[in-house]
């Protein structure tokens, strides 16, 4: 039986708001915000469900834009891939992957899927952050997400080496690391034994693949405090620091990139002592007519020219000695076009970019960023999950790979902590895109992550918090791309709480133009409305609309999306579907995906 209506009035569309409705009747919700704002102007009381799960406790949803994928995180333990045949409908639905979350959050909440089907990304309250995954193929989570394949944030687990003497290493005191010009060699070098260590990468620059190939001592000639390598353009030339001496060491290699065989010659040795008393890293312009030797002893980069490009023997002439605001700057690396550079510090186990406003000019260098490399990819750690250990205790090695979309970041600390790891940058060459798949957001407050969302271009990313029922934003330097760093992920603020209809919040989506948001809660079982001043922008004024109860159909509401639905078609069990915009509900109480009408 229908129930009562309340009076319809007013004379303005945010003023019209029905009242009783019955479930069955299909009646329209009226306008709870100005149609001009490009808010909600109607929402249709149907009860049509789209998916029956048949999970236990689904806790969040996420469907491709094409509405072919819906994934459902379900139990806190896991995330669940289907493809349908029909857009967001589950006619033709078929089960392509399960992704076991555990290692990394025994309590995942909240999902999301970027729009190109790069990247996975789920929350949870035991972290209370979001971590960040990459699908080597779109939207597949089977044939990427798993838990021996991939970690936060890095391409590949194979892209990382958690214990560098795994690979044939016998050095204790590594401080610099190399490549080749196609990244299929990697080396090593250290004053343990004053070995050049070699190895071949299965997969350019995936140090994870690499088999040791052999070693030149430099300790021989007298080079006992070795601490980096470089080698020039068509690696006929080898350049070897000794911190001890303060030397540059230019070694002619008869094979190109090879340690381990042919003739390798010592050729002249450069001091540094009047610049700089403790170098520890050198690098070349492109035609080697520009030198540049970082070290302790100044805390500076320092430049040379030279009439011969890499030839030590020809004039040198220093240029200039330019601060870097580091305490023991340890290696760096600079951008074939010389505009970006990056540096290690390892005492103070940062990462620092710079840019330079001239090109290959370090006298105009300007910082852009600095990256706290120490700290734990989390804050926390659950019990009995374990940290992983992309983290550095003491950074003295850095080099870009080919294209600059890698950093890879050497950690010479002690046997046990000892790696080298690769870390995308979704700018090439550029530390403020430095991405490692997460935002620091307990340190910004949050203490039950529920919900992760992104705006429509990506470029700010928000989080939900069930603790205290806000909204959390920062701004992001790359879209998409999660990463420590004001510049990488810089946090706005958050809104009040938004807990006035509902004190048990868990989800939002925003509406078409960004001027409103959804919010469901379970604790009197609604869906309510909310409008923003400024459009993505939740630092901005916002202001409360309307609530509906819900509880007829879901009495614990975890998950709620505004998914376009393009195209006309029919729902699961056949009655018609109109096209356009729809709301989305998931909750745990009848564990079924619900649709709503909503005309913008």
């Amino acid at each position: 039986m229908s129930r009562a209506r309340g009076l319809i009035t007013g004379s303005g569309l945010e003023s019209r708001t029905s009242g009783m409705y019955d479930f069955d009747d299909n009646i329209r919700i009226a306008s709870i915000s100005n149609k001009a704002t490009g808010g909600l102007r109607r929402v249709g009381m149907e009860n049509r469900p789209v998916r029956t799960t048949g999970l236990s406790y689904p806790y969040s949803f996420a469907w491709s834009p094409d509405g072919l994928h819906l994934y459902i995180a379900y139990s806190g333990d896991y995330i669940i891939h289907y493809t349908v045949n029909t857009p967001f409908t589950d006619d033709g639905i078929s089960t392509q992957a399960t992704f076991g979350t555990i290692p990394y959050d025994t309590n995942t909440i909240g999902m999301e899927i970027s729009p190109d089907g790069r990247y996975l990304y789920f929350c949870g309250f035991d972290r209370d952050t979001t971590l960040q995954f990459t699908m080597s193929t779109a939207f597949d989570i089977a044939s990427t997400a798993t838990n021996s394949t991939l970690s936060p944030g890095y391409e590949q687990l194979n892209k990382r080496l958690n214990n560098i003497f795994s690979i044939g290493s016998s050095d204790g005191s590594i401080r610099g690391c190399e490549f080749n010009a196609d990244g299929t060699k990697f080396y090593l070098i250290g004053f343990g034994d004053d070995n050049v260590q070699q190895f071949t990468l299965s997969t350019a620059y995936a140090v994870g693949t690499a088999s040791y190939d052999g070693a030149y001592n430099v300790g021989a000639d007298g080079h006992l405090y070795p601490y980096n390598i470089r080698w020039n353009n068509d690696g006929t030339k080898m350049f070897v620091v000794d911190y001890y001496t303060d030397l540059i060491v230019e070694y002619s290699v008869s094979n190109a990139y090879d340690v381990t065989s042919g003739t390798i010659t010592e050729g002249t040795n450069f001091a540094t002592t009047s610049y700089e008393s403790s170098p520890f890293d050198v690098a070349f312009n492109s035609d080697g007519t520009k030198m540049y030797v970082i070290g302790n002893g100044g805390d500076e980069v320092n430049e040379w020219s030279l009439s011969t490009g890499f030839d030590l023997s020809s004039t040198v002439t220093h240029v200039s000695a330019t601060s870097l605001g580091l305490a023991n700057p340890a290696a760096f690396d600079i951008s074939p076009d010389g505009t970006f550079m990056a540096v290690v510090d390892y005492n103070s186990d940062t990462l620092k970019g710079f840019t330079l406003s001239t090109p290959f000019d370090s006298s105009t260098i300007s910082g852009t960023q600095t990256i706290d490399l120490s700290t734990n990819q989390w804050p926390s750690s659950p019990t009995g999950v374990a940290y992983l250990t992309n983290y550095w205790v003491t950074p003295t090695g850095c080099r870009f790979n080919s294209d600059g979309t890698t950093i890879t970041i050497l950690d010479r600390y002690n046997s046990t902590t000892d790696k080298a790891v690769s870390v995308p940058l979704l700018v090439p060459y550029d530390i403020r895109s430095f991405a490692d798949g997460t935002v620091d957001a307990n340190t910004e407050g949050v203490a039950s992550a529920q919900c992760c969302r992104f705006s429509p271009d990506g470029t700010k990313f928000y989080m939900f918090d069930g603790g205290d029922d806000a909204i959390y934003q920062w701004s992001l330097h790359t879209p998409y791309a999660l990463g420590r760093g004001s510049t990488t992920a810089n946090y706005d603020g958050k809104t009040a709480s938004l807990a006035a209809p509902d004190a048990i919040q868990y989800s939002f989506d925003w509406t078409p133009g960004g001027k409103g948001i959804f919010v469901c809660g379970s604790n009197t079982d609604t869906i309510s409305f909310w409008e923003f001043a400024v459009p993505y922008d939740v630092t901005s004024t916002i202001t409360y609309g309307h609530a509906i109860d819900i509880t007829g159909w879901e009495t614990d509401p975890r998950e709620i999306r505004v998914v376009n639905c393009y195209n006309a078609n029919k729902t699961a069990d056949g009655r018609a579907r109109t096209a356009g915009y729809k709301l989305h509900v998931l909750g745990t109480g009848s564990d079924v995906l619900y649709e709503f009408d909503i005309n913008f």
